[in-house]
């Protein structure tokens, strides 16, 4: 028997492939494509703030939703990952161990060769020399860029108008220090300190720390009186001068000190001048950085590598998710990290913390350039 067909029946059976394109169409339909980024670090990836700051940088790109644990710490290991959401690229300049300018100018080229075949939706820039030299390639360009860890105020490159109004396309995080409050809990852990002097390396990321002690000193903000200041980059003349100096004051302030170079003008690693500091130096120090209370410094009031790392990328998630304009955002700098002392060092110069756990937010239990 033949079945009757409805008026409305046929209407339903003529939407059927209407409703099937529609969700072929819908199935096609591109979602967003992925953010393209481009990460360049002035240093190298074994340096403990290079690793401290790209924690900080995975960290908030899963925070953000861009990568999951597995592929953040995929990209803590590699230079390269693509996913359905970003597509990252990282490079390395190396100007702890290649500062000459030859050196940097080289590496300025490779990289913006790489910048410019990569397509970048956003680049960011780790620490001064990248932002220097790789950050004035890009001044003014199409592409917004966002720095980290710049010492002292990132007007000196030129690469801002103003802190609250960058004017321009790029914008980021700079280290303001917490040098008094690094040197107060000296003044805590060891009350009859009454002096202190400077040890530092010739370089773009010492240079402003020393500005802003002595700024603080001048000022009359530190709970101890500077006297002195050592600021080179040969090996054998900090030796000399450190063991001189700590007949003279009763602690120092170590800043970085990983540019040296021996009597042949070789580089030495950060952590060979640790390991003789630490051997031979018998007073107490201030750091400005957790990297070197791991190394086996006293102490700091950590400007924290893995916060610099972290604000950066929130802020190039306000740029590339929503649209926000770098010649808007003002520079940031984020608050003092954990206080933190290191075990060892405290034992080798007959500190006790037992009593002093209370000043301290972190103690920490190893030092690598003494290989424990």
């Amino acid at each position: 028997m033949a079945t009757q067909t409805t008026a409305s029946s046929r209407r339903r059976l003529l939407a059927l492939p209407m409703l099937a394109l529609a969700g072929v169409a819908a199935a096609a339909k591109p979602g967003k494509p992925a953010k393209r980024i481009f990460i360049v670090s002035s240093y190298h990836k074994a340096y403990l703030w290079s690793k401290s700051t790209q924690k900080g940088v995975s960290a908030a790109m899963v925070k953000l939703g861009y990568l999951d644990e597995a592929q953040a710490r995929q990209l803590e290991q590699n230079d390269f990952i693509e996913t359905a959401k970003v597509v990252v690229r990282k490079d390395w300049m190396d100007t702890k161990r290649k500062d000459s300018r030859a050196e940097m100018a080289s590496a300025t080229a490779r990289i913006m060769t790489a910048i410019r075949a990569f397509k970048p939706d956003l680049v960011m820039l780790g620490d001064d020399n990248a932002a220097k030299h790789i950050g004035a390639q890009l001044l003014d360009s199409s592409t917004p860029v966002v720095f980290w860890g710049i010492n002292g105020l990132p007007l000196k490159y030129g690469l801002v108008d103003s802190l609250d109004a960058p004017g321009r396309n790029v914008t980021g995080v700079w280290q303001s220090g917490y040098h008094k409050e690094s040197l107060d809990l000296l003044k805590r852990l060891v009350p009859q300190a009454r002096t202190f002097a400077i040890l530092a390396c010739d370089s773009e990321s010492s240079r402003p720390n020393v500005k802003m002690i002595e700024q603080l000193a001048q000022r009359g903000s530190l709970p101890l009186k500077l006297v002195d200041k050592v600021i080179t980059n040969s090996l054998e003349e900090f030796k000399a001068r450190a063991l001189e100096l700590s007949k003279q004051v009763d602690a120092f302030v170590v800043l970085n000190h990983d540019t040296m170079r021996d009597a042949k003008g070789n580089h030495v690693d950060m952590l060979e001048v640790g390991r003789w500091y630490l051997n031979n130096i018998r007073i107490p120090e201030a750091s400005h950085e957790d990297q070197f209370v791991l190394e086996g410094m006293l102490l700091t009031a950590n400007d924290s590598g893995f916060n610099q790392g972290h604000m950066a990328f929130e802020m190039a998630h306000s740029i590339l998710d929503q649209g926000l304009s770098p010649a808007r955002m003002a520079v940031r700098t984020p608050e003092r990290g954990p206080y933190l002392v290191n075990r060892n060092r405290a034992k080798a110069l007959g500190i006790k913390l037992d009593d002093a756990l209370y000043l301290i937010d972190e103690v920490v239990e190893q030092s690598l350039a003494l290989r424990r």
